[in-house]
């Protein structure tokens, strides 16, 4: 068996890190979190500011959720490393 076949199986066999997903789940809610904090400061209070929570803290478990079924890696991934090991 090549060495190519044997990593991938390596890495489909990698287990599941509930510390990686939080650490995705907070940096695609920062990045939504200030998109919504954007358009809610140029909307004059015009639209409820609760619905830009909504939609942002959606918008996150959404995201993170398509990141983890894809399996692949990201700069999402390394900012998730990244913010793992200051935790």
């Amino acid at each position: 068996m090549s060495e190519h076949k044997k990593s991938n199986k390596l890495r489909k066999k990698k287990r599941f890190s509930w510390r990686h997903a939080v650490a995705l789940f907070v940096v695609y809610g920062v990045l939504f979190g200030v998109l919504s904090a954007m358009v809610d400061y140029y909307s004059y209070d015009m639209i409820n500011p609760w619905v830009f929570i909504v939609l942002s803290i959606s918008g996150a478990i959404l995201a993170t959720y398509y990141h983890l079924k894809s399996h692949q890696r990201t700069k999402a991934d390394e900012l998730a490393r990244d913010l793992e090991e200051v935790l």
